[in-house]
């Protein structure tokens, strides 16, 4: 107890005209808190006032004003009526105590004092105001509660009359609270609210509770849904609370409305409709799927769909699975094989086709799926018909890509029994886009038309020449001798498009890139064909225009990478598994980590951690740098930031990109980073390769000032090795030089790497540089570069780079 009214620092207020008695009653209440005294009445009461004390020491005689007076004024005050007032006197007992303790005195202290026992009746007292504060505090705190509770509460005596509501403004039956105090419950809530709650009330008084739901009628005549519960509280009544869950109602029947809505759409739409649960078993049925599956839905239910909905191919009769079971295992929309026909109850065949998609909940989880199908007998007949037009391109009248893959089955068939290779040739026309764009669509396509019939007149009777759409062709050419024949066929065609083309009296010069793929040397099916080829035109195209490449499988694992690259980055660098990993640089000296190198790593689909050398090459030459560079620097600012509030204020490092540079907006994602991140600028340092420095030294030059008024410090990275000539050390704002880790590793063996790492050294220390030594692997080449000077090193020998998890417990 003590202990808690010391940390509230309670107030005492001592009130006696003599110093001796304020010194001995201060004596009885040291410790128990802030102790103040007055020497007279109009003073205590003025300090009373000014500072509401939580317990008063009141000597009764007192000149001018008496104790007696003074308590009269304090009870008589509402602000300080209900501080505890203290009696201390020599007088008699009784008379006096008697008449302190009826002007509202709590207690009567008699001098001189047992200081003991005065103590332990202050502290009594004390803590009687401090549970009396918090019983008050509680109680307002309940009251706050139950005025602003969302849900109406009352409590009805056992007569039915009100005796508590925390309605104060009618909201809830249009009577306030006030008004409804001693209101019979009848009368309260209505007759016919009060009689729909009766049955329920006579349950509560039996068992203790009940909870239901009702709908009120308010005095306006609105509907009020609300959950009502009712508690027996014995001879005090009962309380009764209720909850508005009309939004939920309407919602439940707006629910209800759509679920029939939708089912009465289902039962009137011309298509079949089956549902399944997240097993395959049936679910729903509407009527025009029980009259295509012969199956009525109530026996149907709970049954596999492959048992209701038995698929085969319509000619070779050889039994499908039925999509609804590739939409459950892949969770994704499945359209329907085709030559697809429902096998009926009675062993009928209809043509059929449609699609099946999974049910997802809210939460993503598969429940179920859905198959919508329609009888498509007629229209396959009538398909039959039209085939040309089906298997052959509107405007050029060339086979289609359905054509096309047919005959490319059956010339792989014929190539595998001869042993004879076949060529499969992309081409794409060159900027054929700024035709359109320019002349318009309709030159566009006649330049396109003629391009068609010269390609197929330039082909062999069985070759098939066919237009994909747009402005792309593959051509198919069957029972070749050799690769040099395909080459031959390829140089042929792009000829044949590079001549003028003719529209009237305007003239076209067209070009086009072509890429090739063999069978069996690329590829030993159809599929492979197809994507070789494709990638060959693709590396075709990003060498330049007019040109033709044969596939091989650096093009292909180049696209590839290229694309997850790609893929990865439109994620987001942070999902794409792109990562961060740290070197340290240690101090010589002190064998402390001073500073860390920022170093990219790329996670890929399988698992495999990519090193830089992987992709950093294909990241610069597509542009993609730009994105991974921005990422690296801003998650090494913010880890720098988290190192430096854990109390390591570590330098870090990152690599900057010529293409970041040349971009012309660097130093602006530098001070972004920073702000962003709250990393001070002094803790960021920029390297470059000395080859940055030699493009556009004015543009570079302007930009690493403005990183300089940043206050980021500059590097320059796996220096001598690059730009031959040493004026930028003079011209640009350089602080650090790293020593190339080619120079180090050789240092101990060869005179010459020797002699430059010296050199290296001494031009730094004239020119006031700092110097990083990459590559140290040994404590040997430590060693020696310490006695030339150089205390910082970066090298294995030190730590690999590393996830900043790792780093981490490394500066732990």
């Amino acid at each position: 107890m003590f202990n808690d009214l010391a940390r509230d620092q309670a107030k005492i207020l001592i009130v006696d005209d003599v110093p001796s008695n304020v010194h001995v009653v201060r004596e009885a209440v040291r410790g128990l808190g802030e102790v103040r005294f007055a020497t007279t009445g109009p003073a205590a009461l003025d300090m009373a006032k000014r500072s509401r004390p939580d317990v008063i020491l009141l000597d009764i005689e007192m000149p001018d004003m008496d104790g007696y007076a003074v308590c009269r004024e304090i009870k008589a005050t509402p602000r300080l009526r209900d501080i505890p007032v203290i009696f201390v006197t020599s007088h008699g007992q009784s008379e006096n105590e008697l008449r302190a303790l009826s002007m509202g005195g709590v207690d009567f202290l008699h001098k001189p004092l047992n200081v003991p026992v005065a103590r332990a009746r202050i502290q009594t007292h004390l803590a009687l105001q401090r549970k009396t504060r918090q019983l008050a505090r509680a109680q307002q705190d309940l009251t706050d509660v139950l005025q602003n509770l969302p849900a109406f509460i009352a409590h009805w005596g056992a007569d039915g009359r009100n005796v508590f509501c925390n309605d104060a403004e009618g909201q809830w039956f249009g009577i306030p609270a006030a008004a409804m105090l001693g209101m019979h419950a009848r009368e309260a809530l209505g007759d016919a609210n009060y009689a729909a709650i009766d049955g329920y009330l006579s349950q509560a008084l039996r068992q203790g509770n009940a909870s239901f739901d009702m709908s009120f009628t308010r005095r306006d005549g609105t509907a009020l849904h609300g959950q009502v519960s009712l508690v027996d509280r014995q001879e005090a009544g009962y309380l009764m609370l209720v909850t508005d869950v009309t939004e939920r109602k309407r919602a439940e029947q707006a629910l209800f409305d759509e679920k029939e809505r939708i089912r009465i759409t289902l039962n009137s739409i011309g298509d079949a409709v089956i549902a399944t649960d997240a097993e395959g078993c049936i679910t729903f049925l509407n009527p025009i799927a029980e009259v295509m599956t012969g199956w009525l839905a109530r026996e149907a239910l709970g049954k596999p769909i492959d048992l209701i909905m038995p698929l085969q191919e319509t000619g070779a009769g050889r039994r499908i699975a039925n999509p609804v079971r590739l939409a459950l295992a892949e969770s994704r929309t499945v359209g329907m094989a085709l030559d697809c026909a429902l096998v009926r109850r009675d062993g009928a065949l209809l043509e059929v086709e449609d699609s099946a998609a999974p049910i997802l909940d809210h939460a993503g989880q598969l429940t179920g799926s859905i198959i919508v199908f329609h009888d498509v007998s007629e229209a396959r007949a009538m398909a039959v018909k039209m085939t040309h037009l089906a298997q052959h391109d509107a405007l050029t009248n060339l086979p289609n890509r359905i054509l096309l893959q047919d005959r490319l089955l059956q010339s792989l068939q014929q190539a595998e029994q001869s042993g004879e290779r076949m060529c499969l040739m992309m081409l794409d026309l060159d900027h054929f886009q700024l035709i359109n764009d320019s002349m318009g669509h309709s030159v566009g396509d006649k330049l396109l038309q003629q391009v068609a019939k010269r390609l197929q007149g330039a082909l062999r009777p069985s070759d098939t020449v066919s237009r994909q759409g747009g402005d792309e062709f593959i051509i198919l050419l069957p029972g070749l001798g050799g690769i040099e024949q395909s080459a031959l066929f390829a140089e042929k065609l792009r000829k044949v498009v590079a001549e003028p083309f003719w529209l009237g009296e305007a003239r076209y010069d067209l070009s086009a890139c072509m890429g090739v793929s063999l069978y069996p040397d690329d590829s030993r099916d159809a599929e492979d064909l197809y994507r070789h080829a494709d990638a060959a035109l693709y590396h075709a195209k990003q060498a330049g225009r007019n040109l033709c490449r044969f596939f091989s499988g650096e093009i292909e694992e180049a696209l590839l990478t290229r694309r997850a690259l790609e893929r990865h980055i439109r994620m987001g660098a942070e999902q794409g598994g792109f990562l961060v990993y740290y070197q340290p640089k240690v101090d010589m000296e002190s064998q402390d980590i001073v500073g860390v190198e920022a170093l990219m790593r790329w996670r890929k689909e399988e698992g495999d951690i990519q090193s830089p050398a992987d992709f950093i090459p294909l990241a610069e030459k597509t542009g993609l740098i730009l994105q991974l560079g921005q990422f690296v620097l801003r998650q090494a600012c913010r880890d720098g930031k988290r190192w430096l509030d854990a109390g390591h204020p570590l330098r870090v490092a990152v690599n900057v990109s010529s293409l970041q540079m040349a971009e012309g907006c660097f130093d602006e994602e530098v001070r972004e980073a920073l702000a962003e991140t709250g990393l001070p600028a002094s803790l960021l340092q920029l390297e470059i390769t000395e080859s940055v420095l030699a493009q556009d030294a004015d543009k570079t030059m302007a930009t690493l000032a403005e990183l300089k008024r940043l206050g980021v410090s500059i590097a320059i990275d796996d220096f001598g090795t690059g730009y031959s000539s040493l004026s930028y050390l003079k011209l640009f704002p350089i602080d650090v030089l790293k020593i190339d880790q080619s120079f180090v590793h050789d240092m101990l063996s060869d005179r010459n790497s020797a002699a430059i790492v010296a050199a290296i050294v001494s031009m730094a220390q004239g020119m006031s540089l700092d110097l990083v030594a990459e590559g140290v692997e040994s404590e040997a080449q430590a060693q020696a570069l310490f006695k030339l000077g150089c205390r910082v090193m970066q090298g294995y020998r030190y730590g690999k780079p590393m996830p900043a998890a790792e780093l981490e417990r490394s500066l732990a």
